[in-house]
């Protein structure tokens, strides 16, 4: 392993049913995103894309999956007494960065920074290039201004520190069991 995240090389690329065998080793550490990798997002020989379409960051060196996301089109209910309207948006439906890639500072300025404002992590650049390509889908390809997602309260303050705001007043959070527990975030792109 890398002593620090500006060493790792990286591509960001869209999964491909090939990658199955790749999926298996992974784990993020979280019982319930693992179990949705290793074995709901490719089925039968077929991508499950129902969460949206599925990208990996591979290292280069080590040809590792080192993290998956899901980015699907999406919107805001915004609402006020009578007046609903929909802010669209993309939706950071799974995001998950394998474990041994977590807490890797990005550089040694970060890691002798004895302000944890200061630090940077290899996992927020992985998150800088979510959101540049979410930036260029809203000014290439779609027109949106936001993204959203559902934050785990334990990625909470990944989130936080990555620029994601709480929903405002506003704002509705989706009726879902599956995210009902989680904290509705947005970013305004």
């Amino acid at each position: 392993m890398n002593k620090y995240g500006e060493e790792i090389s990286y591509n960001f690329d869209l999964l491909k049913v090939e990658d199955y065998n790749d999926f298996q080793p992974f784990t993020c550490g979280n019982d319930r995103l693992d179990y949705h990798i290793h074995h709901e997002i490719i089925k039968n020989g077929m991508i499950v894309d129902e969460d949206g379409l599925y990208f990996i960051f591979r290292d280069l060196e080590t040809q590792k999956i080192i993290a998956v996301v899901s980015l699907a089109t999406s919107g805001i209910l915004y609402q006020i007494d009578n007046y609903t309207h929909i802010l669209p948006a993309i939706k950071i439906d799974v995001l998950a960065v394998e474990k041994q890639y977590q807490k890797v500072h990005y550089n040694e300025g970060s890691k002798m920074s004895s302000d944890p404002s200061e630090h940077y992590y290899f996992s927020d650049d992985i998150m800088g290039v979510i959101v540049t390509h979410c930036r260029e889908i809203a000014e290439k390809k779609a027109l949106t201004s936001y993204i959203v997602l559902y934050a785990d309260k334990q990625a909470y303050r990944y989130y936080i520190r990555n620029g994601f705001l709480d929903y405002q007043r506003f704002m509705v959070k989706e009726r879902n069991q599956e995210i009902n527990e989680n904290i509705p975030m947005y970013m305004q792109l």
